[in-house]
């Protein structure tokens, strides 16, 4: 599925036909987060880890370096990557019913895809580490009393406000949108490269912990 997203946001790149992507879920959740048993205990090497770690790599670029600004709307649950994919989108728009889990150290694993890049320079270091190290959730609100969201309203009028802000977007000179964005995350994102090359040694390492073998073990079918 990570592919498929990479794909999609490199078209929309190249779609004069596309002002604005919005990111969103089926129905009323965003995501569950990654599946705890695509593979077997027996089978978790770092080199797979890597290997399946670099396709989520390959979206939150994709995400950051396309033209085109990227919303993302969250209703329900956006669990572990979900919240990574929220931090590094251009806008988030999110439910009060919404319920983010960021769940990285809460199951034995690193923090992934650029959190540890993005939510600090949101929230700042102090409290993106008592977010990451205790993973409590974070309503709708919370997020946009924290500066992560820049729109909350009730669910059933989530998707009309993001789509109002879709088409106020849309219907402004594209190429300003577009240079702004690129030039704002040119400046931000001058570590990202870093952040990401180091979390591909430490999420696979992560993933050979006794500690995770355990969280494997709960969640086994």
């Amino acid at each position: 599925m990570m592919v498929l997203l990479r794909d999609y946001l490199n078209e929309t790149d190249i779609d004069d036909n596309v002002r604005v992507v919005i990111l969103r879920g089926e129905g009323n959740v965003f995501t569950s987060g990654g599946d705890l048993n695509q593979t077997n205990p027996e089978d978790a090497t770092p080199e797979r880890a890597r290997k399946t770690y670099r396709s989520y790599v390959a979206v939150q670029m994709a995400i950051r370096s396309i033209a085109k600004p990227v919303i993302t709307m969250v209703d329900g649950y956006a669990v572990g990557g979900g919240f990574a994919l929220m931090l590094a989108s251009d806008l988030v728009c999110v439910s009060e019913e919404a319920q983010v889990i960021p769940a990285f150290c809460q199951i034995g694993i690193a923090p992934e895809m650029a959190v540890v890049k993005f939510l600090p320079e949101l929230v700042g270091a102090q409290r993106a580490k008592e977010i990451l190290f205790l993973g409590n959730r974070l309503t709708g609100r919370e997020l946009y009393d924290l500066g992560i969201a820049n729109r909350v309203c009730p669910s059933v009028d989530l998707e009309k406000t993001t789509k109002e802000l879709a088409l106020k977007l849309a219907s402004m000179p594209d190429a300003s949108i577009q240079v702004a964005k690129g030039m704002i995350n040119a400046i931000s994102d001058s570590n990202l490269s870093c952040a990401l090359t180091m979390e591909q040694t430490a999420s696979p390492f992560c993933t050979t912990t006794r500690a995770f073998a355990e969280t494997q073990k709960k969640f086994a079918r």
